[in-house]
């Protein structure tokens, strides 16, 4: 994995991963070493072996997440997210070449890059940002 970093404002970042890299864990990395709190992942595409995802399956709360894992030739078609508090929540499409299936949802760790994959995200300078739960058990962004 390599990255460049603009001289200029907004800072702003782009990531390439290498084959075999762990693509969330990778980034989150970056995130650290850059000491990025809160930031707008701006897009990123790619080729993974292997995936791990999540997503809700129901509108009640709480939520309940169904958790997918498979490995092949997966295109990564999309990826969108935030850095909140240094914690990167990101959101992916995918497609499973094997299954022929278009697949939506949370990134999770375990997710590896099969040749390469390019994330950019775009530093939200002087922000200070953390998610808490409220008083009604819901999930909410706030500056700090």
């Amino acid at each position: 994995m390599q990255y460049f970093v603009s001289k200029t404002t907004p800072r702003t970042i782009l990531i390439m991963f290498d084959r075999d890299d762990l693509l969330l864990e990778s980034l989150q990395e970056v995130v650290k070493e850059e000491r990025v709190d809160t930031a707008a992942i701006t897009g990123g595409i790619g080729s993974l072996q292997r995936v791990h995802l999540h997503t809700i399956t129901t509108t009640v709360f709480p939520a309940v997440d169904k958790y997918w894992n498979f490995t092949g030739a997966i295109e990564l078609a999309s990826v969108q997210g935030s850095v909140i508090g240094g914690d990167a929540h990101v959101h992916v499409t995918v497609f499973d070449w094997d299954s022929k299936t278009t697949y939506i949802g949370h990134l999770e760790p375990g997710s590896i890059v099969a040749y390469r994959a390019e994330i950019s995200l775009t530093v939200l300078e002087g922000v200070k940002t953390e998610r808490y739960t409220d008083e009604k058990g819901e999930f909410r962004i706030r500056q700090r």
